[in-house]
């Protein structure tokens, strides 16, 4: 889940519900609980569901990993997505160092932690 997404969607949701609220007649506390608990909600499972829908974007920052060669609190190589891409595709990135390699998306990644790819094919620069 991206945090800034959520908090975002959740300001908005808790504005449309304070706005509802006041413009509803007769309108107890009950009803504003109500309405917060359901942007809550709506902003939770909005917020989980946005990354699979949007995917990976180029631009996007990821974290490479070679191989099965696993990498121990986002500790590894980062580099910048140049195609647009879905889980188990396979996209071109550009790495920290400027070269460009082929990897396949493992992850979109959370709140903590950035989309995983794994490194499949890496240019190699030989002078």
């Amino acid at each position: 889940m991206k945090l800034p997404f959520f908090l975002k969607f959740f300001l908005v949701a808790v504005a449309l519900s304070l706005v509802s609220f006041a413009f509803t007649e007769d309108a107890g506390i009950i009803f504003l609980l109500k309405l917060l608990a359901l942007s809550t909600a709506l902003s939770i499972f909005v917020a989980l569901l946005y990354p699979s829908i949007r995917g990976l974007k180029k631009g996007d920052r990821v974290l490479v990993s070679i191989d099965n060669l696993p990498s121990f609190f986002g500790i590894g190589r980062t580099g910048y997505a140049i195609e647009n891409g879905k889980i188990n595709s396979q996209i071109k990135v550009r790495l920290s160092d400027g070269r460009e390699a082929v990897g396949i998306v493992e992850s979109y990644g959370g709140s903590f932690n950035l989309p995983k790819v794994r490194l499949i094919y890496e240019e190699s620069i030989r002078e």
